[in-house]
């Protein structure tokens, strides 16, 4: 089941970092192909009764609603990184290192608040299982771009070649 995850994780994320260099409709059409894969494997991962569904379903879409708001923001902030990352400068690196961070801290509080919301409708193990598996997926997204994207002084090293 890990494999299952790991795979159609790096599979999807790695899609949306290679749409999310082109036009905003196709990043609309990606965002929306991940969100169903995702619900399909937090559907599978989870295994709730019709009851518990019932009542996780409705926090699962309002939570998504919002990570999806701050996972646009930060593929737009990549996007402005991998367009300018050959030529930075020390406004622009602080400008993004600044908006990235902040996109950080408000997913963990994010996170914070639906483990409340969640464990307030199916109990705090189901929520503590539903963090879980978000925390991996959020992981492994941040890994597949770390991997996809040149590091600053990669670049100053490339040229120098």
């Amino acid at each position: 089941m890990k494999r299952l995850f790991i795979l159609t994780a790096a599979f999807l994320l790695s899609a949306t970092f290679v749409k999310a260099q082109t036009a905003d409709p196709e990043l609309e059409y990606i965002k929306k192909a991940y969100s169903k894969e995702k619900k399909t494997i937090v559907d599978e991962y989870m295994g709730l009764d019709v009851q518990e569904g019932a009542k996780f379903w409705p926090v699962y879409g309002a939570y998504e609603a919002k990570r999806e708001k701050l996972a646009s923001q930060r593929l737009k902030l990549i996007e402005e990184y991998v367009s300018n990352a050959d030529k930075i400068t020390p406004a622009l690196a602080d400008k993004l290192a600044n908006a990235l961070l902040n996109n950080n801290v408000n997913l963990e509080k994010l996170n914070l608040e639906y483990y409340g919301k969640t464990k307030a409708a199916i109990g705090a193990v189901k929520a503590a299982k539903f963090m879980q598996l978000e925390t991996y997926l959020q992981t492994t997204w941040r890994s597949v771009m770390q991997d996809n994207i040149p590091l600053i002084g990669e670049l100053d090293k490339t040229q120098q070649d």
